[in-house]
């Protein structure tokens, strides 16, 4: 239900697989084309999942790559007593 496409999607392929099932019991002539609609729905919403699924791994995977990669910036200060000295960027404060 995060995605409201696919749920709607979904939705239908339980409504073609009902009518799949009656034509089935029935032996209605329709049953073939019931048969195809119903298996393309359902690929439909499986490829989505596993698509989502995929994409979402990727992205978290790409964030703790970037995170990883994230390197400290650093900075010259100037001591009172007239000297410099490199330190994280983090590190450095405003001066009242």
């Amino acid at each position: 239900m995060k995605n409201p496409v696919i749920f709607v999607v979904e939705i239908g392929s339980v409504i073609t697989s009902l009518y799949l099932f009656k034509d089935l019991f029935t032996h209605h002539g329709t049953f073939r084309f019931d048969l195809q609609i119903t298996l393309w729905l359902w690929f439909t919403v499986l490829f989505a999942n596993f698509a989502e699924a995929m994409a979402e791994g990727r992205g978290k995977a790409q964030a703790d790559a970037l995170r990883k990669a994230k390197s400290e910036t650093t900075a010259v200060r100037l001591k009172e007593n007239g000297q410099t000295e490199e330190v994280a960027s983090s590190l450095l404060r405003a001066a009242i």
